[in-house]
């Protein structure tokens, strides 16, 4: 194993001699009696995130997806984003740079932000700025309790950005637990490493809690191939980029990141205060061509909550305050190295390169309850209240250094260099909002006529949240829930909208994709989903049809609303369990058909949906051959897909890639258990569409007999390699 920083090892053996007493040994069970429990148990659980009440996952006015912790650590995530690898109707864009990732859901592909919310134990953080859900790479994943995704508008519940679902992550509550300890140290393939821990104390009415995680590596060298945006000969020709090629600011295809999470908690009675630092630290990875932009360079994201919680029992009404404050945005040490043609006083064009540092500050103040009010027996109210105070930057804070010829810049020591972006000096560039929101919703439920097992379930919401920037927005949801012994009947209706992220209203430059008169995006999805389940298998099916307007898209000369959308699907899921629950298998399919309609000056034209495949298959297989041994499977196979109209690589080829988890529990008493996890296990070389425009192309480059350089035909590359086959070995406990 890589020899790990002093700091970390230092932390390490501070928490390993904090932690509990040999005698511990909860996690021991945990891997020895995974698959001994009924499969109607383990599916048939109880969620929070699809109404902010505890309720069955069946009777739930959504389709939902529950992993569980055992989940997590059979399948062998490194990162909690690697969940959405295995998840029905997800299209993913992996760029490992200054976006290190972008996902696609339900056909809705957004240029800067995602149309859905990433919350931890039902909190919102998607990034103020972006509206981008990256962060959840750099969450502690030995808290996590389990992961709930919710399928299907939530709006009425979450506000704005709930467009097409939540993913909650769910932590650990240690409830009655004198002392808990778990965690993982792992190294392995392109230099990752990895270290995740939580340390849990009780003391009479207290707890505290703290869970942290440091994930470093790099980029795989040999994914790119072939393909000329990435050639070495393109960061390292000085003729390009001058002094930039041989010097600490580029030169090279390399590009690392740096991931840390903390989370640190105190409860005492039905108070709790929380602190919690997140941040992504990358270079550029693929999202850029080689010849527009150095990857290895500094990209720093930091998400900063402060909060306090506390419950309140007041008759039959039960709730819970926050008061939260959040802070993220763009580190000032973030820097970009570029080049580009520039227009010339003669007229011509010439290549020029330049640095620049970046920044950005965004904070959030937001008061809010919600409760949930016994009515009567089988009726109850879940309801709540909000208000949040914005203070957000438009355009980024940047200092650039003064633009020079490749040809006639030979040395780093003479390139005047600007200060860091630690102030912002464009007069007006801040601007205050304000939000306030309520919401009301019903659930009745009943039994029927047909004995145990015949519940009925009826969910109606409403509400109303008031933007300064952006007006009002009104939402409506209501589902029905049938359930007859085995059998699960949900029809479900939900309105929602998207609020323009920061970035796209005032970020910065019309060519980057801004514009500060853009309204929401509205969309209304209807559902029908069918479940079966029985004790040692269960199946659903989900037909579901999404429709939109207002859409943000991003062309020439900045983003706009533009057209409509008119997204449908059908998802679809099976788990089951046999050999006396020594095997377990899991399979999803999903199929899309999403187009969207746009007055291209011409008049409305109709297409399909850039990036999204139209079909998808996820497949998993657990074995148990004794009860120390476990090995996983999981694969998946996504169709042929086209592209956005903008990118030069119309197509891109179907691909399948399977992932092996390998668990040994060394000391059954001690909850000890050595992993191997091999990713893309076949080393399939494959890519994942680009981002934004994805306009660069795959052409070689060439100089012409003037000398000058004629390369990418935008900034964002069109394909992003993907790693191939990685092995990472892990040490993992948990008492």
């Amino acid at each position: 194993m890589p020899a790990l920083s002093a700091r970390w090892t230092s932390l390490l053996c501070l928490l390993a001699f904090l932690g509990p007493e040999p005698a511990i040994a909860q996690g021991a069970r945990a891997e020895r009696d995974l698959l001994e429990l009924e499969l109607e148990e383990l599916m048939d659980l109880v969620v929070v995130a699809p109404s902010r009440q505890a309720e069955r996952a069946r009777d739930a006015p959504a389709t939902i997806l529950v992993l569980t912790r055992q989940d997590l650590a059979l399948r062998g995530y490194r990162d909690l984003s690697e969940v959405y690898d295995d998840l029905p109707g997800m299209d993913l864009a992996r760029a490992y740079g200054d976006s290190w990732l972008r996902n696609q859901w339900r056909g809705l592909r957004r240029t800067m932000s995602v149309p859905y919310l990433l919350l931890l134990d039902g909190q919102p953080l998607n990034h103020l700025y972006f509206n981008q859900d990256e962060i959840i790479t750099a969450l502690p994943m030995a808290q996590v309790e389990r992961v709930e995704v919710v399928y299907g508008p939530s709006a009425v519940i979450y506000g704005a950005n709930a467009f097409v679902g939540v993913v909650n992550i769910v932590t650990a509550p240690g409830a009655g637990v004198d002392r808990a300890f778990s965690g993982r140290i792992s190294a392995g393939s392109f230099g990752r490493r990895l270290i995740d821990l939580h340390l849990a104390r009780g003391w009479g009415e207290h707890r505290l809690s703290l869970a942290l995680r440091h994930d470093e590596g790099r980029l795989d060298d040999g994914a790119r191939g072939g393909l000329a945006p990435f050639s070495e000969t393109y960061y390292a020709d000085r003729r390009l980029w001058g002094a930039f090629a041989d010097g600490r600011f580029g030169g090279r295809y390399a590009s690392r990141h740096r991931h840390q999470g903390l989370d640190l908690r105190w409860r005492w009675n039905a108070w709790s205060a929380y602190a919690q630092a997140f941040t992504l630290s990358s270079g550029y990875g693929n999202a850029y061509a080689g010849d527009a932009v150095q990857n290895d360079a500094v990209w720093r994201e930091p998400d900063r909550v402060l909060g306090i919680a506390h419950e309140l029992v007041l008759g039959r009404w039960h709730g819970e305050t926050h008061l939260r404050w959040r802070e993220s945005g763009v580190a000032d040490g973030s820097y970009f190295v570029e080049g580009y043609p520039a227009l010339q006083p003669d007229g011509s064009l010439r290549r020029v390169v330049d640095f620049s540092y970046w920044g950005s500050e965004n904070r959030s103040l937001a008061l809010s309850h919600d409760g949930e009010l016994a009515i009567a027996p089988g009726l109850s109210l879940v309801a709540g209240l909000r208000r949040e105070h914005k203070d957000l930057q438009k355009a980024y804070r940047t200092n650039y250094g003064p633009s020079v010829f490749p040809e006639e810049f030979d040395s780093l020591e003479a390139y005047p260099f600007p200060p860091r972006a630690g102030f912002d000096t464009l007069p007006g560039n801040r601007i205050r909002t304000r939000q306030w929101s309520a919401y009301a919703q019903l659930r009745r439920q009943w039994d029927g006529r047909f004995g145990e097992g015949d519940r009925h379930v009826l969910t109606l919401g409403l509400r109303h949240d008031d933007f300064s920037a952006i007006g009002p927005a009104t939402t409506l949801r209501g589902g029905y829930s049938g359930n007859w012994g085995p059998w699960t009947l949900k029809l479900l209706y939900g309105e929602s909208f998207n609020e323009p992220a920061p970035r796209e209203l005032y970020g910065g430059w019309q060519g980057s994709g801004s514009d500060p008169a853009l309204k929401p995006e509205s969309g209304a999805t209807r559902e029908l989903h069918l479940g079966w389940q029985g004790r040692q298998a269960g199946a659903w099916i989900s037909a579901w049809r999404l429709a939109t307007r207002n859409d943000i898209v991003t062309v020439a000369g900045g983003a706009t609303n533009l057209g409509r959308r008119d997204a449908r699907g059908i998802d679809l899921g099976l788990r089951a369990r046999w050999a006396d629950g020594r095997h377990e298998a899991w399979i999803f399919a999903s199929w899309i058909d999403a187009e969207e309609q746009r007055d291209e000056g011409s008049g409305m034209r109709r297409r399909p949906v850039g990036d999204a495949a139209e079909h998808k298959f996820y497949a998993g297989w657990t074995w148990q051959p004794t009860p120390r041994w476990t090995a996983t499977l999981r694969g998946r196979w996504m169709a042929a897909r086209d592209t956005v109209a903008s990118n030069p690589v119309g197509r891109l080829p179907a691909y399948a890639v399977a992932d092996l988890n390998l668990r040994w529990q060394a000391l059954p008493r001690q909850g000890l258990v050595l992993a191997l996890g091999i990713t893309n296990l076949t080393d399939r070389r494959y890519a994942h569409p680009g981002l934004n425009d994805a306009s660069a192309g795959i052409e070689p480059g060439r100089f012409g007999p003037d000398g000058q350089w004629t390369g990418s035909a935008g900034f964002y590359s069109s394909l992003l390699p993907q790693p191939g086959r990685a092995v990472q070995l892990s040490l993992e406990w948990n008492q």
